[in-house]
């Protein structure tokens, strides 16, 4: 049964960094049915040369992908892409964007977002951890974690960069740990069960 909102009833970040493009082309190439959830994608990027991140991924799935440049009220079953420079957060159903501060020199990009996240959607708030390398995401899953919101890890196994996964896994309690293919199937099932007692 097709899910017809105004409003995403859940919001899923997607947060990476070094391999993440691939690991997320696999993901939304398994997203097949609509759930009524809005998807944002918070990639490291560089400063300064345009992204074709978005673009690339409009390869993988058949949802609406937006290169998110200026605020942007969010849609169910549509895809949001941070920009290069820039960093995002939620507020209500509405993505901020914002530019990167020349101080911002370590980019936490994902644990902005992460927890802006869970402090918008609670415990509708989604957040998954793909291939990538440093520790950006860690905070910003710990507080999905503390309003009862989902958590997905990347199995490191699966991944071109496995330090981020296995942090995210030896500092949190993921809800599951699977390869991106499995993940979008444990998200829309996931989903789904929720959608039928609504």
């Amino acid at each position: 049964m097709e899910i017809v909102r105004q409003q995403p009833a859940f919001c899923i970040g997607v947060g990476c960094s070094a391999g993440g493009l691939e690991s997320v082309c696999e993901f939304f190439q398994q997203v097949v049915e609509k759930s009524g959830a809005a998807y944002v994608v918070i990639p490291h990027l560089s400063r300064e040369h345009p992204s074709k991140f978005s673009s690339i991924l409009k390869r993988y799935t058949e949802m609406p992908v937006h290169r998110v440049e200026r605020d942007t009220v969010m849609k169910p079953d549509n895809i949001y892409v941070l920009v290069e420079n820039t960093m995002m957060y939620v507020e209500g159903y509405k993505l901020k964007v914002r530019k990167r501060y020349a101080s911002e020199i370590i980019n936490k990009s994902i644990d902005i977002f992460f927890t802006s996240l869970a402090d918008a959607y609670r415990q509708h708030a989604v957040g998954i951890i793909l291939s990538g390398m440093g520790n950006d995401g860690i905070e910003g899953i710990k507080a999905i974690e503390d309003y009862d919101g989902l958590v997905i890890v990347q199995d490191p196994k699966t991944t071109e960069f496995n330090i981020l996964p296995k942090l995210a896994i030896h500092k949190d309690d993921p809800d599951a740990i699977l390869p991106p293919p499995d993940i979008a199937r444990f998200l829309l099932n996931y989903l789904g069960a929720y959608n039928s007692t609504t």
